[in-house]
């Protein structure tokens, strides 16, 4: 399953995600499912992309850093 590093556009916060089916998805572990609002916004991206998440708060912008499959 494949592991995406992104970062915050904002903050430059850096976080790296398995992105997994939703019965699988534990943010603990830093497996999120392909159906939350990041791992929507992250299908089809390639390294350099933007994502834009929509969230509570408002859109937040991630940069995809690296892709591992």
């Amino acid at each position: 399953l494949p592991k995406v590093t992104i970062k915050n556009t904002k903050n430059n916060a850096k976080m790296t995600y398995q992105l997994v089916s939703e019965s699988e998805a534990d943010l603990k572990l830093k497996k999120i499912s392909v159906s939350s609002p990041i791992g929507k916004s992250l299908l089809g991206k390639v390294i350099g992309d933007k994502a834009d998440v929509q969230t509570p708060n408002g859109v937040i912008q991630f940069e995809v850093l690296d892709i591992q499959l």
